[in-house]
């Protein structure tokens, strides 16, 4: 049974795997679109209310990444506290979100939205079928060759996309003059609901931002660095989404808002407006790089993951535990993700086409990501309580800290299944549904083996007894 390699990165390289999973500049294209429709031009607002959710999420990673280093990440962190079974859940319901994201976001969701910029591509029903392959291709090909190239990649990719963002958002404000107003900071006539079910899309959109836990086996002093890039990477996301949703809703005109959640890809034509060709090109070419460095992103998180499960015997064998000597890939689960991936990619996208067939991919993971996030909330407290046997003082911030965040994940949680959609959006319920049983009869069944757990598990001590 193979060891991944340590010291394969730095705080640096942490923060920008974090920040390419939160994939700002699709993000932009995308998550703004249903903002906008269900608050109007008052998008900006709850990007700073999503903030406070975004950190409250982020302490559960926080409080438990200062103490425990493990590959598995949040499987980890619930098993810590709540036991294998749930641990064993937790995992594969990870796994699953990681190449469904993959195949949904990064490969679907590429094709569907460059093949408008590509004529002869874009009047066939399956001219998305040759631009997907394009992410799958690279996202793998990163993979297979080890972590600190991924790292590189998604590092110089996120620092262009925040460039570009920022600095066009700072553009399109100062040639908006006298337009500029406060308006997009208040709720502008609608109602309190609006601003709740908005700021839960926008709390969405940092998604990810906690990626960078399952690799903590790899990077150079996990217990500070990965804390830290936790932190960072969740303030430096909502600045420039603050920045960018308040350019692309002014820019796009606060008096015909209702025309940009039916347009396409307005985020992209906003920034297209005022930059011209030149900045359509960068920012179209930034979009579709940005599924391709969060696939990236995704699939180091869920190969760790992966890697992590056969170690203990968990769904896979321990013998696929195996780590390239060259590289460090964790190759044989890499191979298992490709075929998935590949699988899921092929047949969602030629039944479903490719936004509808993401679309449903996707809105699953979501789902399960949300039951992740309430399990790891749950333990935290419990992990503090009865491991570290912190008295109140100490254990009541790790209580109620993460409450907030539970709260957002629970009101999501509930979108997802009431009411139910009509087909094919209703496929991702019963899909949601049928993983949850899946998963439920894997962590009943499965004699769990932390055979290395517990050498690769560092736990700090309590400082308050």
């Amino acid at each position: 049974m193979d060891q991944l390699k340590k010291n394969n990165g730095g705080f640096w390289l942490a923060l920008f795997q974090s920040m390419a999973f939160v994939a700002p500049a699709a993000s932009v294209a995308s998550f703004f679109t249903t903002g906008v429709a269900a608050i109007g031009g008052s998008l900006p607002l709850t990007y700073i209310i999503a903030t406070f959710g975004v950190l409250s999420a982020m302490y559960m990673d926080y409080s438990f990444a200062k103490r425990i280093s493990h590959a598995g990440g949040y499987y980890a962190f619930v098993r810590s506290g709540l036991g294998n079974k749930l641990g064993t859940l937790s995992a594969w319901f990870y796994l699953y979100d990681m190449i469904a994201a993959i195949a949904g976001f990064s490969t679907l969701y590429f094709g569907a939205i460059v093949a408008p910029y590509i004529p002869f591509l874009n009047t066939s029903p399956y001219g998305w079928l040759p631009l997907s392959l394009i992410p799958f291709a690279i996202v793998f090909f990163f993979l297979w060759n080890g972590l600190r190239p991924s790292l590189w990649y998604t590092l110089i990719s996120s620092v262009a996309e925040i460039s570009f963002l920022v600095i066009g958002a700072i553009i399109i404000i100062i040639l908006l003059g006298s337009k500029n107003t406060l308006a997009p900071f208040t709720l502008t006539g609608h109602p309190i609901s609006a601003l709740g079910l908005a700021t839960v899309y926008s709390v969405l959109s940092f998604v990810g931002a906690g990626s960078v836990i399952a690799l903590s086996e790899e990077i150079k002093n996990p217990r500070k660095n990965i804390p830290k890039a936790l932190v960072i990477v969740a303030l430096l996301a909502a600045a420039v989404y603050i920045l960018a949703s308040y350019a692309v809703v002014v820019g796009w005109g606060l008096s015909n808002i209702s025309s940009f959640a039916t347009s396409t890809n307005p985020g992209i034509t906003v920034y297209a407006r005022y930059l011209g060709p030149v900045g359509l090109v960068i920012f179209v070419v930034l979009v579709a790089n940005s599924f391709i460095s969060n696939g990236i992103a995704q699939g180091n998180a869920g190969s760790r993951t992966a890697y992590s499960m056969a170690r203990d015997n968990i769904l896979f064998s321990s013998r696929w535990a195996k780590v390239n000597e060259r590289t460090g890939a964790p190759r044989m689960v890499i191979g298992i993700m490709i075929i998935v991936t590949f699988i899921l990619m092929i047949v969602f996208g030629l039944i479903f086409g490719p936004f509808e067939g993401g679309t449903i991919l996707i809105t699953a993971e979501a789902a399960l990501l949300y039951i992740i996030h309430i399990l790891g909330d749950i333990s935290l407290p419990i992990y503090a309580k009865r491991k570290l046997k912190y008295r109140l003082k100490a254990y009541l911030p790790l209580l109620l800290g993460p409450l907030p965040a539970t709260i957002v994940y629970a009101v999501a949680e509930y979108g997802v299944f009431i009411p139910i959609p009509a087909y094919p959006n209703s496929i991702y319920v019963y899909g949601t549904l049928a993983l949850i049983g899946v998963g439920i009869v894997l962590a009943i069944t499965i004699r769990h083996k932390p055979v290395h757990v517990d050498q690769s598990v560092f736990e700090q001590e309590a400082e308050t007894k």
